[in-house]
């Protein structure tokens, strides 16, 4: 067989496999048009889904981005992520460590203006650690009467991460520091603050420069007063009377480190594969990230991650509600597939049964 001959041979066994796994990627994308189609009309508050695995990825959405106007939704439009945000500024906590700036079991206080912290209890003794891992026993700000009567006096209000932590001031903490575990998010509007004081540069800037340019997550920002609400679809949520209303410009505290985070689906997607694979953060310091403690829900939280084993094994994982947007993203290690679900209304049910749908379908179970 003469050179020419091989070269054609190549090409055509390239061409076929080329034709196969497309074949593959494009089985994968109309089973899970199908899933979805089968969950939600397309009339109503939309959702995008994102897979990767086994090399094939599959990107999908139905619904609309916007209800007055019926415009249908598009698999890249973007969304509020809420509290997977918490996972980003974990994450760049974890990078200031590892550079020597910060010390994980030192108290948060070292990193924070003395007049927060005089006001708010543990927040003297607490250490980095605690406060990433939901150990801290810090009071959640949003627990507290006066943010939601905040809110409904001023619902364009925008909020700073100071701001939030005001509320809590005087505040009797959950518990000791390291004695047990309760969800609060004012432990991430302590470490957006943190950041800040050791790098001079806001989260916004941080995020951009050390994860989403990295990692090519063009379309992902933080939300601020300068690009609130910019380029998202409309995000809803029900009212008393059972109507949904349009809440995409209510100021619930969004562009913060507990929540501010904007991205499409699947650039969220490249987020915890490249994590789990070193690609922000060594070896050590992912062994920080999943120092984790008992939930008290069946599952384990670390320095902003949450880990849980269940039907399809490990999962790692975060989820988020916030603004009229839910959010999902897992990644499961062992099968190395990573899935995201996005929605524009708050009070769906949809994340939990379509997530678990969507892993049985892409792994055959």
């Amino acid at each position: 067989m003469d050179k020419l001959q091989k070269k054609v041979l190549l090409l055509m066994a390239w061409a076929l496999i080329g034709i196969s796994v497309s074949f593959a990627q494009d089985d994968l994308d109309n089973d899970l048009r199908d899933l979805l189609n089968d969950y939600m009309d397309e009339n109503e508050p939309a959702v995008v889904l994102y897979l990767n695995y086994d090399g094939e990825e599959a990107l999908v959405g139905r619904g609309l981005a916007d209800l007055a106007s019926e415009t249908p939704v598009r698999e890249q439009d973007l969304f509020r992520l809420a509290s997977i945000s918490k996972v980003f500024t974990a994450s760049v906590v974890l990078q200031l460590v590892a550079e020597g700036k910060m010390e994980l079991d030192n108290p948060i206080a070292d990193y924070l203006p003395d007049e927060l912290v005089k006001h708010i209890a543990n927040a003297e003794v607490a250490t980095v650690r605690q406060v990433l891992q939901m150990t801290s026993g810090i009071y959640n700000y949003t627990d507290t009467d006066a943010y939601y009567d905040a809110i409904d006096a001023d619902p364009l209000h925008e909020w700073t991460a100071a701001e939030t932590l005001t509320l809590i001031y005087d505040e009797e903490p959950d518990f000791a520091p390291g004695e047990d575990y309760y969800y609060s998010n004012s432990n991430y509007n302590l470490a957006q603050i943190a950041i800040e004081s050791v790098t001079g540069n806001s989260l916004a800037k941080e995020l951009e420069a050390r994860i989403f340019a990295p990692l090519g997550m063009d379309s992902c920002y933080l939300e601020t007063p300068e690009v609130f609400a910019e380029n998202i679809v409309r995000g809803y949520e029900l009212n008393d009377e059972d109507n949904l209303d349009d809440v995409t410009e209510i100021n619930d505290g969004t562009g913060l480190g507990d929540g501010g985070i904007v991205c499409s689906a699947s650039d969220l997607g490249r987020f915890l594969p490249s994590l789990m694979n070193g690609k922000l953060l060594d070896d050590a310091m992912l062994d920080e990230m999943f120092d984790t403690v008992d939930d008290g829900e069946g599952g384990e939280y670390g320095l902003g991650i949450a880990y849980s084993e269940g039907d399809f094994g490990v999962e790692i994982w975060h989820d988020g509600a916030s603004s009229g947007f839910q959010s999902y993203m897992t990644y499961l290690p062992d099968e190395d597939l990573t899935l995201v679900i996005l929605t524009n209304y708050l009070d769906s049910e949809i994340i939990t049964d379509l997530s678990y749908d969507a892993l049985a379908l892409a792994l055959g179970y």
